[in-house]
């Protein structure tokens, strides 16, 4: 964790944030969803497109965390058939890469590509929670997320957003 982050971490509960994490290393889907437990997020996993595309019709995640490498269709063609298929419902679900890439020509494909954040690995878990909860905001500002409305977050938010660790957003 970051010095100057101020997050606080598990002191607020994240409950009904449903999250869908794909990976094709099931480790790594693993550790994502149990750094989120004790915020109450609820996770799902899955490493092949199919799975995810059945999961995001049938479960309607919140968030979608995506590894940029992933096999036979990598992330840069599942954020393009996440949109073609969202789009359809009339609601955007923010797509965050979150990989071990850190090449600024593939942050700039991804974020081109579709996806609304780019993280690199390893991660801090107090400006990876923090992105989660400003993923949804940005498309429902007035949602209440457990407990607390966004009113309430944005404050928290700022320092994990704005800390040492750089954050590229989608513009």
């Amino acid at each position: 964790m970051y010095s100057n982050n101020r997050f606080p971490s598990h002191s607020i509960s994240l409950q009904g944030l449903r999250v869908l994490v794909v990976d094709n290393h099931v480790d790594s889907c693993d550790l994502i969803a149990l750094l989120l437990q004790p915020y109450g997020v609820e996770v799902k996993t899955a490493s092949l497109t199919r799975q995810v595309l059945k999961l995001l019709v049938q479960w309607r995640p919140d968030v979608l965390v995506s590894e940029i490498a992933l096999p036979a269709v990598d992330g840069f063609a599942l954020v393009q058939s996440v949109r073609t298929l969202t789009g359809k419902w009339g609601k955007e679900v923010p797509v965050i890469a979150v990989t071990a890439y850190v090449a600024e020509e593939m942050r700039q494909r991804a974020l081109s590509s579709g996806f609304d954040q780019w993280l690199t690995k390893p991660l801090d878990l107090d400006e990876f929670v923090a992105v989660l909860v400003h993923s949804v905001l940005s498309q429902s500002p007035d949602r209440a997320i457990g407990s607390l409305t966004g009113q309430v977050f944005q404050p928290l938010l700022q320092p994990a957003l704005n800390s040492s660790h750089v954050l590229y957003e989608a513009t």
